[in-house]
């Protein structure tokens, strides 16, 4: 079900790159035939509402410095880390005026989980000098997940009237994602941990697109796509974003949403201390207030 959910997604992505390009093409270069006379409706904009995660799928491995010998693990299925979340959630965008704007958005992510091995797991290289260990069949096993994210961004729209908008931008990703683990051996007490810290509060690049249609005076979509491709000393790895949002302005400056969103996350990492990769995708709805003026 959820590989069918996120190909969905994947498909509407590329319908909706079509559409943008298409609509900037056929707009033609002229100001006038990109812009009208009308101010913006939503000149300041703010959402507040929920994240409900639908399904996490998240796979780690911790290498040594030197071999890929890690083993290969599924938070969700290995160590019951919790597949479903619900989380605070804020966007928004401040328009300078009808071509140029910034947008923000904020969430954080914590879960959590535990359970007894079913096989040994190889954490890093036990006889590697930089360490390593291995968690044996039987152990109790304790993960966490913890996941930070602010993102904020220009974006100019090439094609702006009261109807329909098309824009492109750009912006700076910050993150921050740690996964850690713990196990006891409860006939020889001991514990060990390791972790794996993505450095996330590096800026990470974003390119964005997307478009808004206005269906009715009151009612209007939104889809915005987000890419970044990480090559960044000792890591590397990309992150896609897709969101499909439906918009009701019910009162003079209070409106609701609702709406999708898919996040699909790759890691690698070759730094001293460690090497891995790790993937994630998420499968999300979206419920919010609006606020505009």
């Amino acid at each position: 079900m959820y590989d069918c959910s996120y190909k969905l997604m994947k498909n509407l992505t590329t319908i909706a790159l079509i559409t943008v390009l298409s609509a900037g093409f056929l707009t033609g270069a002229a100001a006038d035939d990109r812009y009208d006379e009308f101010p913006p409706v939503e000149k300041f904009k703010i959402r507040v509402g929920g994240f409900l995660i639908d399904r996490f799928d998240t796979t780690a491995r911790f290498d040594s410095t030197q071999f890929p010998v890690g083993t290969l693990i599924d938070l969700e299925e290995d160590f019951n880390v919790d597949a479903s979340e619900t989380v605070v959630r804020v966007d928004g965008f401040y328009r300078f005026n009808k071509r140029h704007r910034i947008d923000w958005t904020w969430y954080r992510s914590r879960r959590s989980g535990s359970n007894i091995a079913q096989q040994d797991y190889i954490i890093g290289d036990p006889d590697d000098p930089d360490g390593g260990f291995i968690i044996p069949k039987d152990a109790r096993v304790d993960a966490t997940w913890e996941f930070d994210l602010l993102k904020v961004g220009y974006a100019w729209s090439f094609l702006n009237k009261r109807r329909y908008e098309m824009f492109i931008g750009a912006g700076l990703n910050i993150r921050d994602l740690q996964i850690e683990i713990d196990y006891q051996v409860d006939i020889a007490p001991f514990s060990e941990s390791d972790n794996f810290d993505g450095d996330g509060l590096i800026p990470l690049p974003t390119a964005v697109i997307g478009g808004r249609w206005n269906l009715t005076e009151k009612w209007q979509s939104i889809f915005r796509y987000e890419l970044f491709m990480l090559e960044f000393g000792d890591y590397s790895g990309n992150q896609q974003d897709f969101q499909l949002l439906l918009e009701h302005s019910t009162f003079k400056h209070v409106g609701f949403g609702i709406g999708l969103n898919t996040v699909d996350i790759n890691i690698r990492a070759r730094d001293e201390q460690i090497r891995g990769e790790f993937d994630s995708r998420i499968l999300g709805l979206l419920g919010y207030v609006k606020l505009y003026l």
